[in-house]
């Protein structure tokens, strides 16, 4: 065990950032050989980069295979629940700051205790505030089944009617940067303020300035289910407005997208998103051409007020008209600047022949 000691030792000091680091997890660890093992750790914590990386290489190389040996009865004698470590191993990954790491398990419903994973040898400081696990535990690790992740179509289709969780989600998953504006007008609320009411837990939380996701949640499948989520409703919308024309799903802006000719052959697209965290993009996606984007939300005046602001920033809104389809009330609202309303005429009477009831505002 001791020859096993001294190699993890030796390889902490090859991955650690400051001497700082090894005095508290050797104290922690090593009790009364503390000392002997700082010296030996120093001895390579002293060499120059290429150097560690040959020494840190050649104690994985030796490690690997006898790792059992040195974390088993540490473990035994713990008593750890591993749950935490294998979610860092296998979600979170390397190198992640301890107060972060706290976050994120806590997230996955889990709890780590720092102190008893630096016991166990599961845990290395590579400064005071970061923590990795160290790569000769690797196969160890594994070898155990990887914790079950989050079903994501669940989360999309169980908040598929709560359009500002929808909306941030969708925001947050795919890396945007909506305009709080836009957000605040059509959903009701903040991005920011949403997250940290908790509205989205247990998906994501606010943590100081950053968004944390939930490490059990595979973040390809979470996009993916967005984006089925999203084609579904705008083919129901599609269906619901009664649009011919070629339709497609636009994965760059996550709408539908419906080709088609107004009754004066005039070409229009119409974007239909059920919910959308961006609409500059939707704007300029055919710059000049008239587009009417339908949004499965309810009416709200703020909307209003957000595009008259907008219409001297963005000259194209001329050609674009708005829709709110609440379908629970089978209300529609199409709110257009009224420099346009002869350009919009004919795109209004397709609105006029749905089931639904048509409120005209402009602005």
């Amino acid at each position: 065990m001791e020859d096993l000691e001294l190699l993890e030792a030796r390889y902490q000091g090859s991955v650690a950032r400051s001497m700082d680091a090894l005095i508290m997890d050797f104290n922690l660890r090593y009790g009364n050989r503390a000392g002997d093992m700082l010296n030996e750790a120093l001895k390579v914590y002293s060499l120059d980069l290429d150097s560690k990386v040959k020494v840190r290489r050649s104690i994985v190389n030796e490690l690997v295979y006898r790792v059992n040996d040195l974390v088993s009865p540490r473990l035994n004698s713990l008593g750890i629940d591993l749950a935490p470590i294998l979610i860092t191993w296998y979600y979170i990954g390397n190198g992640e700051r301890v107060d972060r790491l706290r976050e994120l398990l806590s997230m996955t419903g889990h709890r780590i205790n720092i102190d008893d994973g630096v016991k166990a040898g599961l845990l290395m400081r590579i400064d005071k505030s970061t923590v990795v696990i160290p790569e000769y535990l690797a196969n160890y690790l594994s070898r155990l089944n990887p914790p079950q992740q989050l079903d994501s179509s669940a989360i999309v289709f169980n908040n598929m009617d709560n359009s500002i969780f929808i909306v941030i989600l969708e925001a947050i998953i795919r890396g945007l940067r909506p305009i709080d504006g836009f957000i605040r007008a059509f959903y009701g609320e903040g991005i920011r303020d949403a997250l940290a009411s908790g509205l989205l837990e247990p998906v994501a939380r606010l943590y100081g300035n950053d968004v944390l996701i939930n490490p059990l949640i595979d973040q390809r499948s979470l996009r993916i289910a967005l984006a089925r989520a999203k084609d579904t409703r705008a083919r129901v919308i599609k269906h619901s407005l009664s649009m011919y024309g070629r339709y497609m799903f636009d994965r760059g802006l996550y709408c539908g997208v419906n080709y088609m000719f107004t009754y004066s052959s005039r070409s229009l697209v119409a974007y239909l998103c059920p919910w959308t965290p961006l609409y500059r993009s939707i704007v300029n996606k055919y710059h000049g051409v008239r587009s009417m984007i339908v949004l499965g939300v309810r009416f709200r005046e703020n909307m209003v007020e957000f595009l008259s602001q907008e219409k001297y920033k963005r000259p194209e809104l001329s050609k674009v008209m708005f829709v709110t389809l609440d379908q629970a009330s089978s209300l529609i609202h199409a709110i257009y600047q009224r420099e346009s309303m002869g350009l919009m005429d004919d795109v209004l009477d397709i609105l006029y022949e749905t089931i639904y009831k048509v409120n005209e505002i402009t602005y």
